[in-house]
């Protein structure tokens, strides 16, 4: 067996804290080196729990959406058969999701229609938070 073995090892809270706060500002290599894991375990840590960085958009209404569907929205899967039913390509799904870019109300349609939200559902989830947004 070899000593100090790192493989395996089970990402803590103070571990995952510490990659949210610290994503886009240390590169994979200093937050592994300061986690005491390799820049591929802190990479696929990132890409596995779908976390981003950058500009995103304001309020995430299909992300509210899927909240409204999902317990945990990071359950639903796009198959190839949903980006062919809504017409929206994988590219553009993972920037809808993460908030990169704002959905259009044809994509919002599309996406309420195939997960089976209802009408209300829908514009339930789109008026969440709306006064909040407007506080000074």
């Amino acid at each position: 067996m070899i000593k100090n073995k790192i493989a395996n090892k089970r990402w803590t809270e103070n571990d995952i804290s510490f990659v949210k706060d610290n994503l886009g500002k240390l590169s994979f290599e200093q937050m592994g080196r300061e986690l005491n894991r390799s820049a591929m375990s802190v990479r696929l840590f990132v890409l596995r729990n779908r976390l981003t960085v950058g500009l995103q958009v304001k309020r995430n209404i299909l992300m509210e959406m899927l909240k409204i569907k999902f317990r945990h929205p990071e359950d639903f899967t796009p198959t190839r058969a949903f980006y062919k039913e809504t017409g929206i390509n994988q590219r553009r799904w993972w920037d809808l999701y993460y908030g990169r870019k704002p959905i259009t109300g044809k994509e919002y349609a599309a996406v309420a229609d195939y997960l089976g939200v209802t009408i209300q559902e829908a514009f339930d989830s789109r008026q969440l938070n709306l006064f909040e947004e407007y506080k000074g």
